[in-house]
């Protein structure tokens, strides 16, 4: 977890984390449940493209599937109530696919990125990303090194972090 990330976690506890917080379409793939791609990527079936990409490798095919950007059309687009609803929508659905990952492969290997960061845009409007992945020591890590992400809060979560916010 970086600096900043353990900032807003500060500013927004996040505790009692449910199903409920997570929007409808990211609830639905999560219970579609997972499948291997051709060249063994660990994928959440429900966002697999109609169209198959060439991928550089399986941490690429792993991230580029089962990254997302978390819905935030319903909150308010500044200020303290969408970024603590932001987090504890990402850190819900982390934690759900993360428990799924673990009945379906029956290991603890998978990872959830949890993002956020300003928009980019001229209205700093906080926007959340989260992303999943197979840990693999013979492949270089999805984020080498969290400290040192200078433009977004960011934290690795595995499933045994989820003692942490119930």
């Amino acid at each position: 977890m970086n600096q900043k990330m353990s900032e807003l976690l500060h500013e927004f506890p996040v505790t009692d984390l449910k199903d409920e917080d997570i929007p409808p379409m990211f609830l639905e793939a999560m219970r579609e449940g997972w499948s291997y791609t051709p060249n063994g990527a660990r994928v959440l079936t429900g966002l697999i493209p109609d169209v198959a990409s060439p991928y550089f490798d399986v941490l690429q095919e792993e991230t580029l599937i089962n990254g997302r950007g978390m819905i935030d059309y319903d909150l308010p687009p500044t200020g303290p109530e969408r970024t603590g609803s932001l987090l504890k929508r990402c850190l819900s659905y982390a934690f759900g696919v993360l428990d799924e990952a673990s009945k379906a492969f029956g290991d603890q290997e998978f990872r959830a990125y949890v993002s956020l960061s300003l928009s980019g845009s001229n209205d700093d409007t906080m926007t959340a990303n989260v992303t999943f992945c197979t840990t693999n020591p013979s492949i270089e890590p999805y984020v080498r090194d969290l400290e040192s992400v200078q433009n977004e809060a960011i934290v690795e979560l595995s499933l045994e972090d989820r003692n942490v916010w119930n």
